[in-house]
């Protein structure tokens, strides 16, 4: 069998430090990556590693973490050597151990990429329709058009945590309201915010989500009125609306930037949070009105009201 004849189709499941995996594997591995929301079941199949003990790098399932599919032609060795060694370097940094999971499998390759674009559909919520590029416009009335082109591990609005955010802000008049999406990814929130009639600035720490982003605005004739790599604390003024769909880890770490940053009365928009995690984010964000709790998937998001 030829080496272009396979690929291989590992599932990687961070356990602590999710966004600094996923940055490393965009950055250093540069293959297909996936963020999947639920539980991907892989069996390794590869004659190649019987003598590889990968028993305690298996996916805990029982965990439920967020995980990562990552279609690549690379060996899967090659691949988990450098995992480990960005493990051991977080482990270092945090001082506690940092751990991850991880299964694969041997695929045929049969134009896997062209694969993996059609198994990306279309998808309706909060009055948007999200397609892909190559994917027609719907037909039905009083949805307003969306186009994301999935790349690496941008939304594309099928993740939970997406449609959460996607139905709060239809439900906003976001008619000349100043904006922002703090770690915007795809630019997705973005566009449909703008679509809507905000003023939206965009931030993310991944200088490819703010390329990403720009692409995808332009794509949707959107404009945006101002984009920078880094976070919340390089916003200049006060915001009407803030929407984050990030980790809750981090919703708690930018409580008072997130805060600082919003008008009195502003939206405050906080999603990317797994339901074991909601309290700890309501409790810090105590002083803030809960307006709305959406949950779906094991997913949390937070619509909530500055009161001072």
């Amino acid at each position: 069998m030829k080496d272009n004849d396979q690929y291989y189709e590992i599932l990687f499941e961070p356990y602590e430090c999710y966004e600094a995996y996923l940055d490393f594997v965009i950055s250093e591995i540069e293959d297909c990556v996936e963020e999947v929301s639920t539980p991907y079941h892989l069996e390794t199949k590869n004659q190649d590693l019987k003598n590889w003990n990968l028993s305690e790098f298996f996916t805990n399932q029982e965990q439920r973490y967020p995980q990562i599919v990552i279609r690549t032609l690379q060996n899967p060795l090659s691949v988990v050597e450098l995992l480990r060694s960005f493990a051991k370097i977080l482990s270092e940094r945090m001082q506690e151990k940092v751990d991850f999971g991880l299964g694969y499998r041997v695929c045929q390759n049969k134009d896997w990429i062209e694969a993996y674009r059609q198994s990306i559909l279309p998808v309706s919520v909060g009055g948007f329709y999200i397609r892909p590029s190559w994917h027609l416009q719907t037909s039905e009335e009083g949805l307003k058009d969306l186009v994301i082109d999935p790349a690496l591990a941008f939304g594309s609005g099928h993740h939970a945590s997406t449609a959460m955010c996607l139905k709060c802000l239809s439900a906003i008049d976001l008619q000349t309201k100043r904006l922002l999406d703090v770690g915007c990814g795809s630019g997705i929130l973005g566009i449909a915010a703008s679509m809507l009639g905000a003023n939206v600035e965009i931030c993310d720490t991944d200088e490819l989500a703010i390329k990403e982003s720009d692409k995808n605005f332009a794509l949707n004739h959107q404009k945006i009125v101002r984009s920078w790599v880094g976070s919340i604390g390089l916003a200049q003024g006060e915001y009407d609306v803030i929407v984050a769909n990030i980790l809750a880890s981090i919703l708690i770490m930018l409580k008072s930037d997130l805060s600082h940053k919003l008008k009195k009365g502003g939206i405050l928009i906080l999603s990317g949070i797994l339901s074991e995690y909601k309290q700890q984010v309501l409790d810090r964000f105590c002083d803030f009105e809960v307006d709305q709790i959406l949950e779906k998937d094991e997913w949390v998001a937070l619509k909530l009201i500055k009161l001072k």
